[in-house]
């Protein structure tokens, strides 16, 4: 069988869906993973041929935007600078892969990947499309909870007004910013007109598409059920090859076996704030700190943090480092959730943009730790939440109410595969 994985954004973004390419690859599989210049070289480790459809360039254009996080402009960033680039050659890539072998190939995506999109419409015999939905927030709908940005709509607002609202967003915000770049491609592919909502709608797979995080996160929305979305887990992903671990780990877990472990994100931008607010309070509440953060140089780090208490590392698997913390606190991405829920470490979320505040009151609101807006916190609100979180009573007590998720690491990555092949078996016209 045949498939290509498309996936833009973040290394987080990138992840689950390396994890599913791997494994289609291990499985027999002709796979082509599809996104940024700059992730060639983890495909390639991992076994996956790779074609960019994101430069280098544009890949650091995006990365470095001052608007990135912005809780509401971040999105605009990542859609002219990621997004709209990639629709030609992902287009093109496409096309020459179908062409090449003669035969269909299935596509799997992020609903980001508006190529991939359009090449379903431009060949329908060639390519079967699947959206991949690494968070709920993807999946847009008028259940609670559901946030505009970093504004938690209350929960006593009725479906109908929720709609309403999401309409709103789409006139004020979404279409306007879309949609002229999509509607130059359709006029020069000849493609159906645009006639519904482009995120609410048109970049969602007709063929379906796999909810990759599981039920006891999040449901898979009604309306979306009727639409094919079927559902997984997360799909966890370990490098084939470990970075080593700086020279002073075994000292610094020797002396400190407990610890918060704190972690930004994989994208630059926030770090030296993230830091500004955790070290603070971890010194208050005499707890040692490690902080995983590849986009903060040793330079950056605040001369408070220089400490026997803290440890700075630049590059290591999560899953390494989450072993031996009593808390994590992170930005919030779904790939930094799922790995948090796999070891069963209670999470604070400090979110700033994206999926990040659904995915912290989600866990918030299932025992699985707290959030707060990364722009609202202070030192002291962190390390309130953070007392909260490592107290043994609130421990015992949330151990007791969380839902327990899929501990097996590879099970979601075979059932994702599993779908995959269902799919690609089946002929077109079912």
């Amino acid at each position: 069988m045949r498939f290509a994985v498309v996936t833009l954004g973040s290394a987080g973004d990138l992840h689950p869906f390396l994890a599913v390419a791997r494994a289609l690859v291990q499985r027999g599989h002709e796979v082509q993973l599809l996104s940024q210049a700059p992730y060639e070289g983890q495909s390639l480790a991992e076994g996956v041929p790779f074609r960019a459809v994101v430069d280098t360039a544009a890949h650091e254009r995006t990365l470095k935007h001052p608007l990135l996080w912005h809780p509401l402009h971040g999105f605009g960033v990542l859609w002219r600078h990621l997004a709209v680039p990639s629709i030609g050659p992902t287009c093109d890539v496409l096309d020459a892969l179908t062409h090449a072998t003669g035969d269909r190939w299935t596509v799997l995506a992020s609903p980001l990947a508006a190529g991939a999109r359009f090449a379903r419409e431009r060949w329908p015999d060639r390519i079967r499309l699947l959206s991949g939905y690494t968070a709920p927030m993807g999946l847009r709908s008028a259940d609670d909870p559901m946030f505009l940005g970093a504004w938690q709509v209350p929960r006593w607002v009725p479906p109908p007004a929720r709609r309403v609202l999401w309409h709103l967003l789409d006139q004020w915000k979404l279409e306007p910013m879309a949609r002229p770049a999509l509607q130059r491609w359709q006029a020069q592919w000849g493609t159906p007109r645009i006639a519904t909502s482009v995120f609410g709608d048109w970049l969602h797979s007709p063929d379906g598409g796999i909810a990759l995080y599981p039920p006891e996160f999040a449901s898979i929305p009604s309306n979306w059920r009727r639409r094919g979305v079927m559902q997984t887990g997360f799909p966890l992903y370990e490098p084939s090859v470990q970075p080593a671990l700086p020279t002073a780990w075994n000292d610094f877990v020797r002396r400190h076996p407990r610890y918060v472990l704190a972690y930004p994100g994989s994208a630059a931008g926030a770090a030296e704030r993230f830091n500004d607010l955790v070290l603070p309070a971890c010194r208050r509440l005499g707890q040692p700190v490690v902080i995983l953060s590849p986009h903060l140089r040793s330079d950056d780090i605040p001369l408070a943090a220089m400490a026997p208490d803290v440890l700075s590392v630049r590059h290591a698997p999560l899953s390494a480092l989450l072993r031996g913390a009593s808390a994590f606190v992170h930005h919030g991405g779904i790939g930094s959730v799922a790995q948090a829920l796999r070891f069963d470490v209670p999470q604070l979320v400090l979110a700033s943009a994206y999926d990040q505040f659904e995915n912290g009151c989600r866990l918030t609101g299932q025992g699985h730790g707290t959030w707060l807006p990364l722009n609202r916190a202070t030192a002291e609100t962190v390390r309130e939440r953070l007392s909260t979180l490592l107290s043994p009573d609130a421990a015992a007590g949330e151990a007791q109410q969380r839902p327990s998720i899929d501990d097996d690491s590879q099970a979601a990555t075979r059932r994702t595969c599993e779908l995959l092949e269902e799919t690609s078996r089946r002929p077109l016209s079912s």
